[in-house]
């Protein structure tokens, strides 16, 4: 059995404060399987619902963030590739090192609210230590136990979420690329249009299989 913890964090320290601060009507969802790259200290989000300019204008002058970029937009919302700066304290190595993981991340009125799977109720309270100590604010919303489990591809299939890792780790994303779309289809052995196919329908099921979840069949993307 796992323990879950269901938190409400908020430090100035944490990644993308003054921006979700500015924007407190926006939503913004931390992708975590594919959209995370540790080693080059970059993440994926899905944002949904601000004025997309003042949104921008926010993350110019984040201090937390580097390098914001739009990766896709669709019926107001946008995925962004962004960089993590020196002045960031990541909670995701910490509950990785307690044996846990982060199972999701979004922001509500200017707050992140973070899901937690961790072994015990040892490791909760030493990652409740860890931000207080950090000078996170923490609040304990949900505890409850369950399954081990982790998080899901959020509707991805395999190729398409082998597609975003390789697309991500060979800088296709870069502004400018690092790899061109013919190089990318080369390296997954497959055909370009394959690969901007493959790419525009993971986009899709990742804003379907997270920020559309709640609207009517409908407006789903």
């Amino acid at each position: 059995m796992f323990v879950i913890a269901e938190l409400a964090l908020s430090s100035p320290t944490l990644v993308l404060t003054p921006t979700i601060e500015a924007n407190p009507s926006a939503r913004v969802r931390i992708q975590f399987q594919p959209a995370m790259d540790p080693e080059r200290r970059r993440f994926f989000v899905l944002v949904e619902g601000p004025d997309f300019d003042a949104f921008d204008d926010a993350l110019d002058d984040d201090y937390t963030v580097a390098e914001p970029t739009v990766l896709a937009e669709q019926d107001g919302v946008r995925m962004y590739r962004l960089g993590l700066t020196e002045d960031v304290i990541a909670v995701t190595p910490t509950v990785t090192e307690l044996g846990g993981m982060v199972l999701e991340m979004h922001s509500t009125g200017g707050v992140w609210f973070v899901k937690l799977q961790v072994p015990d109720r040892d490791a909760l309270a030493a990652f409740r230590e860890f931000c207080i100590d950090s000078g996170i604010e923490y609040r304990l919303e949900r505890l409850y136990r369950t399954e081990p489990t982790r998080s899901d591809d959020h509707g991805l299939t395999e190729q398409q979420r082998r597609t975003l890792l390789t697309a991500a780790r060979e800088g296709y994303f870069d502004v400018p690329r690092s790899i061109s779309q013919a190089e990318l289809a080369a390296e997954l052995g497959v055909s370009d249009s394959a690969v901007s196919q493959r790419v525009r329908r993971a986009v899709a099921a990742l804003i379907d299989g997270t920020l559309s979840v709640d609207e009517p069949p409908e407006r789903r993307v």
